[in-house]
């Protein structure tokens, strides 16, 4: 197997044998008989684990949930069985019990437990999962259909080798996360403290005192010439994982917009998530750099307050975010929402327009740097990507 992976890592894999991941893998089906006095710490739903991450950064706490009982152990790969075409995949560096949407992967003596998060992170194994889900709404994979997934496995010191090396590329990566992790918190942290600065004695207004907060719809998706060969960007949640935005996953027509099934919103306005899940944890809000439209569980900001910059309120929402989040966000029937009206209440102040110039500089120049970071740590994670999915896909 002549690829770009054996030539950079260097490693001859003419010894490599077909397995299939039964042969190397197992599921344990270890239950927590009474979670309440087993030392158990962690509890862990599809909600903490995100999507195409190696690691397991969030966990919740016992007294959120009655209902997991599945064990894991550190070391152990937890798999979201449920729209495995979310990927979500990571490894455990503690103990705890999971959801039953989760399938616990767990090496077998033949696989060095090192390798298995690489082994499972990459796109044919992925792809396996989605094809042999079943359901409507929720697809679900069982273990018994991923154990005849087939992949090449060195021998047991080459093993050792791979993982080495596969882990110092990942060290590479977390470091260059840390850093632009570093330059986040600090962006927020010298706006923050600059708005303080500049608000000192000003008026507070209120957010419903600036402008319209207008959300958008879904065209239907049962007529093809509201989508088919769509050009305008149709922004949901989903897209929301940037403070800018170029692009969506879905798009929609001209036609949707004509027949006045979704409104077209000029570049540069500030959207922010209204409605959905990741209100648990994050409320994003990002700059549109594209005309666009949205689906109904998000808002657009049309400002009409002459004494305030568009921009000035989207960095002040960002800073603020955690404390809105807190503050404005309720619990529904299915997910998160913010409540209209201590959204439209919250505080906000009327900082001199020339402060207000001043703080979007200081946030552009952070940006820039940001940016930098970001390509950087972009390219190395498509590296490993590549290299994973060469190696074991």
């Amino acid at each position: 197997m002549e690829t770009a992976a054996k030539k950079i890592l260097n490693i001859d894999m003419t010894n490599w044998v077909s397995v299939k991941f039964g042969d190397v893998v197992f599921e344990p089906k270890e239950n927590a008989k009474d979670i309440y006095n087993e030392g158990i710490e962690h509890v862990v739903g599809l909600e903490h684990i995100d999507s195409e991450n190696i690691h397991l950064t969030r966990s919740g706490k016992l007294e959120e949930t009655t209902t997991f009982s599945k064990k894991f152990k550190k070391g152990d790969v937890l798999f979201g069985r449920r729209r495995a075409y979310l990927k979500k995949a990571a490894l455990a560096d503690f103990d705890g019990i999971c959801s039953g949407d989760i399938t616990v992967f767990r090496a077998k003596k033949n696989l060095m437990p090192e390798l298995l998060p690489f082994i499972v992170n990459n796109e044919k194994f992925f792809d396996y999962a989605i094809k042999h889900s079943a359901g409507g709404l929720s697809p679900r994979v069982k273990f018994k259909d991923l154990a005849n997934y087939e992949f090449l496995l060195p021998p047991k010191d080459q093993q050792a080798q791979l993982a080495e090396l596969l882990w110092a590329m990942d060290e590479v990566i977390e470091r260059e996360f840390r850093l632009y992790k570093t330059m986040e918190r600090s962006k927020f942290s010298v706006l923050e403290n600059k708005i303080i600065d500049f608000a000192s004695k000003r008026k507070i207004r209120t957010l419903g005192e600036l402008g319209k907060w207008t959300s958008g719809g879904t065209p239907s998706k049962r007529n093809s010439e509201y989508w088919l060969n769509g050009t305008i960007p149709w922004i949901t949640p989903k897209d929301m994982k940037d403070e800018y935005l170029t692009s969506s996953l879905d798009y929609v027509t001209d036609k949707s917009v004509a027949d006045n099934k979704a409104k077209i919103f000029a570049k540069g306005k500030t959207v922010l998530v209204w409605r959905s899940g990741i209100l648990q944890h994050t409320l994003p809000i990002a700059r549109v750099e594209i005309d666009f439209c949205i689906n109904q569980d998000l808002k657009v900001f049309e400002l009409y307050n002459k004494n305030f910059l568009e921009d000035f309120v989207r960095v002040f929402l960002k800073v603020n975010s955690e404390n809105i989040r807190r503050e404005c966000v309720k619990e529904g029937t299915t997910v998160q929402s913010i409540d209209t009206s201590s959204f439209m209440k919250f505080g906000i102040p009327e900082i001199e327009l020339i402060n207000q110039k001043a703080i979007i500089n200081e946030e552009m120049a952070f940006e820039y740097a940001i940016i930098s970071a970001t390509k950087k740590l972009d390219i190395s994670k498509s590296l490993q990507k590549s290299l994973i999915n060469q190696v074991f896909g």
